[in-house]
């Protein structure tokens, strides 16, 4: 009789298409999951992977029975949610944030992880939100916090919360907030996140509707860098100051008046990943990242 280890190596390798994803998504070796396959096809008595396609395709039998291991195993998780015997998560969650996350929730966010799935080891990576949309598609990542929502098949997505814009300056540059305005920039840059983000062509856009054309817009992918630049006089940043509430509370940047979008955070996860473990992290997530924002945004 086969057990459920094999059923969940046969559904993950349908899923993705590969022993190898299959293995990786697993925490097992490709050949223990070669080996659980052996040894179902050989109690089914069929072959049930056509393993010469690129993607991994089932056989005629093997998509028969891909729709009953995907009910027995579905049967098998409600009854264990029903009788309340699930075990604290004790795999690898590959999480991905962005920079403002980073440098805002994320260490009350990882404290309370730990505190509530204390068997599980995190692998954690920081990169723009279209980097982590690749990941996403590609599956080495297996949540990602990021600006979004993200437009991929299969992908599931669950807002966090939201963070206003704002411009912060060095007082070496000589602006008086009660007096700023856009027009006043003169030849003092804007630094905001790479070109290739929303907040970029926001900014942009926001600037050609006042017919202010000749500002330059300097951009980084790294968030530190930009906060750096802007301490060094090397521009305004525009960036969420929320970020930079230390330095704004020192006196070391002001705030500027200027009506920017705000920028939106989702949970993102593959429609695979298990559903308890993911709703259980993005709940968590959304509730300190509301946290957060309540109590550094005026609304």
């Amino acid at each position: 009789m086969f057990d459920f280890k094999e059923l969940e190596a046969f559904v993950w390798i349908v899923r993705l298409g590969s022993f190898r994803l299959a293995a990786h998504h697993l925490h097992l070796t490709q050949p223990s999951v070669s080996d659980r396959i052996g040894k179902l096809e050989a109690l089914i008595g069929e072959r049930l992977l056509e393993r010469s396609q690129r993607p991994v395709k089932p056989t005629a039998k093997g998509r028969q029975f891909y729709r009953h291991a995907e009910q027995l195993l579905e049967a098998r998780q409600q009854a264990l949610t029903m009788l309340e015997l699930e075990t604290p998560f004790q795999g690898t969650l590959r999480l991905g944030v962005v920079e403002t996350v980073a440098h805002s929730w994320l260490p009350d966010f990882l404290a309370e992880l730990a505190r509530r799935f204390p068997e599980m080891t995190l692998e954690l990576e920081v990169d723009r939100s279209p980097g982590l949309a690749d990941k996403l598609a590609q599956h080495d990542i297996d949540l990602a916090f990021l600006m979004g929502p993200v437009n991929i098949e299969n992908v599931l997505n669950r807002y966090l919360c939201h963070y206003t814009m704002g411009l912060v300056a060095s007082p070496a540059l000589g602006f008086d907030p009660a007096f700023f305005s856009l027009p006043r920039l003169g030849q003092t840059p804007l630094i905001t996140f790479a070109r290739h983000t929303r907040p970029y062509h926001e900014l942009g856009s926001l600037l050609h509707q006042q017919g202010i054309d000749d500002v330059k817009l300097h951009c980084s992918s790294s968030l530190w860098t930009i906060v750096r630049m802007t301490l060094d006089g090397l521009g305004i940043g525009a960036i969420p100051p929320r970020i930079v509430k230390e330095e704004l509370a020192s006196g070391a940047l002001v705030q500027l008046p200027c009506q920017l979008p705000a920028l939106t955070f989702t949970a993102c996860w593959p429609q695979h990943l298990d559903s308890t473990l993911a709703e259980g992290v993005t709940e968590l997530a959304i509730e300190i990242a509301q946290r957060d924002q309540a109590a550094h945004e005026d609304g």
